[in-house]
């Protein structure tokens, strides 16, 4: 079963992912190109990269993928980078606990359908890349996972950049991990036991991980914690050092987009950390100097310089430069990511246009729901179909109740009925002394008041009657949406993967399209929970 409905419809995005999907008016000078195949088009017709990057990107994808297996469809891909011809499209990620939330290979299938449908349209190479976020420095957004409702998390302090961070006291997790999946997982946990082992840090784990599930897929995995890419990036760092171009670029696109929506990221007079053992620190000028935070060391501009020059692994973008890092090192044309990241990817036009970087099409990653057979007969009993699941909880749930008494819980008529009376009541009040008719107004509100609570008081008894059929409810809606919130944002992939293997990643392939602008309604169910 696959069904699809408008993103708006489901009440669930920013106004801001909603315009950029209807291509709105106030959006089209913040972007390069359209999300469209016309934009795409037009990307790939003006994309150029230097040979030289290309030769450096391919070496450090070898280097990196050292200790692995490659497998065809990797080294396919690798061999494709090297052709002058070939283009990629991109997507990114923290490097969530194994494998994060749903909408992580929502990510990863997105770039792999994307190239394929590329790659026939043009008939050049096109590559998938998964853009892993090893330097990112925020460890409580990264160290648990959720699995069939279950929070699993792993212990530990924040120590710099959370791609460094090595995998001690992992077994108990694995261990948990194994129970909340449930009876058969024990092979599963063993493939992930060989990534997420004890001495190996949590970048090569993530590599491991995505190499294991969707490698045979061709997607490429790049870490962009790289001494030979940063080198590439380094006169962009050093122009950012001198000349502080980002920060009045994003004010220039954030005035535009503060008149319709919420400005996402806040640049900073210098958008650069500088990294050392345990820390990923921000570089603030103070005065002549430049001072790393927390604790760090003190330079002036030439000192700084010659660091950079020399050391340039030990500079690291931040939020809003790492798109510009991005497609320095790479012959991107697309780049998929969720609302956050497209929100933020529209305050970069300008900085793109500055630093004389290439800004590719931004696509907004497919958005689903996995609906268990269970769930979906449950919604078939209760009279709803999957479109209900996006309305108004509190209200679904008296609808439900309503329809599950044999008595009427509407006073509407009745209401319609009092109004009128009590309007008469007013107008011939009115005519006996006029300061009478306030008075007749207030008995009015007063008696409406009351009617309502009597229907409020049929409600609820309604409710009562129907407990049955809203637990059915109650229980269908934390399945689907835990928390309140979409289950993509919560649930492990796990679960599912447990129960069809490789033939999952086949379905969702077909059904989650980015350039489709629909929220997807897939029919598939998890295996049994331990």
């Amino acid at each position: 079963m696959v069904h699809r409905i408008p993103y708006r419809d489901t009440h669930r995005f920013a106004d801001v992912v909603l315009d950029h999907l209807d291509d709105a008016p106030a959006l089209r000078e913040l972007r390069t190109f359209p999300p469209s195949w016309e934009g795409l088009d037009a990307a790939a017709k003006d994309r150029t990269f230097p040979p030289e990057h290309r030769a450096t990107l391919v070496e450090a994808l070898r280097r990196q993928y050292a200790g692995l297996e490659l497998g065809e469809a990797v080294e396919a891909n690798l061999g494709k980078l090297g052709d002058p011809r070939s283009l990629t499209v991109t997507t990114g990620h923290q490097l969530v606990l194994f494998g994060g939330p749903l909408y992580v290979p929502f990510k990863l299938l997105n770039v792999v359908r994307l190239a394929r449908d590329l790659e026939a349209r043009w008939d050049r190479p096109v590559v998938p890349v998964f853009w892993m976020a090893s330097e990112d420095h925020d460890r409580p957004e990264i160290d648990h996972t959720w699995v069939n409702g279950k929070r699993i998390a792993w212990p530990g302090e924040t120590a710099g950049a959370v791609g460094k961070l090595r995998l001690d006291g992992i077994d108990p997790v694995l261990q948990e991990l194994e129970a909340a999946l449930g009876p058969g997982s024990g092979p599963l946990v063993e493939r992930l036991k060989a990534h997420y082992a004890p001495g190996h840090d949590l970048a090569r784990a993530t590599r491991g991980l995505v190499h294991d599930l969707f490698g045979h897929l061709g997607i490429v995995v790049l870490d962009g914690d790289d001494p030979a890419l940063k080198q590439l990036f380094a006169p962009v760092m050093e122009n950012e050092l001198v000349n502080g171009v980002v920060k009045p670029a994003v004010d220039y696109a954030d005035e535009r987009l503060q008149q319709h929506y919420k400005v996402q990221a806040h640049a900073r007079p210098i958008n650069l950390f500088h990294l050392r053992p345990g820390h990923r620190a921000r570089i603030e000028r103070d005065g002549d100097l430049y001072r790393v935070l927390e604790g760090g060391p003190v330079f002036t501009l030439d000192e700084l310089l010659q660091e950079l020059r020399k050391r340039p692994e030990q500079f690291s973008p931040n939020v809003l430069m790492r798109p510009v890092y991005q497609e320095t090192i790479l012959p991107n044309v697309a780049y998929v990511g969720g609302g956050g990241e497209l929100a933020y990817w529209l305050q970069l036009r300008w900085v793109f246009q500055a630093l004389q970087v290439p800004m590719p099409v931004v696509l907004l990653r497919s958005s689903a729901l996995l609906a268990g057979e269970k769930d979906l007969a449950s919604l078939q009993k209760l009279g709803l179909s999957v479109e209900d699941l996006f309305t108004d909880a509190d209200a679904l749930r008296t609808r439900v109740a309503k329809e599950g008494v044999d008595f009427s819980t509407s006073l509407d008529d009745e209401l319609a009925r009092l109004d009128a009376l009590m309007q008469d009541l007013e107008t011939r009040a009115a005519a006996v002394d006029p300061t009478l008719a306030a008075s007749a107004r207030g008995h009015a509100a007063r008696a409406r008041k009351a009617v309502e609570g009597l229907q409020r008081k049929y409600e609820r008894a309604a409710r009562r009657k129907a407990s049955e059929r809203l637990e059915r409810l109650d229980r269908v809606l934390e399945h689907l949406f835990p928390g309140g919130g979409l289950q993509e944002r919560k649930e492990n992939v796990l679960p599912w993967y447990l129960a069809e293997g490789d033939a999952l990643w086949e379905r969702l392939l077909e059904a989650l399209d980015p350039l489709n602008g629909q929220f997807t309604i897939l029919g598939a169910d998890p295996a049994p929970a331990g």
